[in-house]
């Protein structure tokens, strides 16, 4: 009885091996589902993170009254603790208003110890200098107010950064900010034009 098994067993395999099908081959007949793949785009561009922030521009329209966002400019160079040094408006022939506010240069850092590092943080090519010692910070923020037709205010914002270096030059240096204090103060502006025209 067990030869008889054996010789059966052994037709099987030799059916298998000469018809060259497996065992798998008998169990699932269906197709496999296609895999996902995952499409990458092709120039994927990585931000470097001190270029977050980083626009040619910062300006922006409002749909306000001209004296809102000129009162919110000022208010926001003031809660900064910093001088306004010029703000001037008149109108054109058209009847629009245009104007300028300019801040004084706005210290925001100046502890010895820490300056590089915060200079650094908020620049685009910070000046090299070696065994400099940079003692300050500063930003000078420029507003040029627009009123357009129907109603809207454009305003544009340049601003230049700055650092005193005491050890090396003994002078006020000027290089790229990387946008990121002209953002905030464009968010702070925004806070205060949407606060005054409640």
């Amino acid at each position: 009885m067990k030869l008889v098994k054996f010789i059966l067993y052994l037709i099987v395999i030799l059916t298998v091996v000469i018809s060259g099908s497996d065992f798998s081959s008998a169990q699932d007949t269906t197709k496999p589902a296609p895999k996902k793949t995952k499409v990458e785009p092709k120039f994927k561009e990585e931000i470097p993170e001190n270029l977050r922030y980083f626009k040619e521009t910062y300006d922006t329209t409002y749909q306000v009254p001209f004296e809102i966002v000129y009162k919110a400019i000022k208010k926001s160079i003031e809660e900064m603790n910093c001088m306004i040094s010029k703000q001037t408006y008149s109108q054109t022939e058209k009847g629009l208003y245009k104007g300028i506010i300019r801040s004084d240069a706005c210290l925001f850092t100046q502890d010895p110890d820490s300056t590089f590092d915060v200079l650094k943080k908020y620049s685009i090519d910070m000046p090299i200098i070696r065994g400099g010692r940079w003692v300050n910070g500063r930003m000078m923020y420029k507003f040029t107010i627009t009123e357009v037709e129907n109603g809207k205010v454009h305003f544009l914002l340049k601003a230049d950064l700055s650092g005193f270096e005491e050890h090396v030059t003994y002078l006020v240096h000027f290089w790229k900010s990387n946008g990121w204090l002209e953002t905030l103060m464009m968010e702070r502006v925004d806070k205060n034009i949407k606060l005054l025209n409640m």
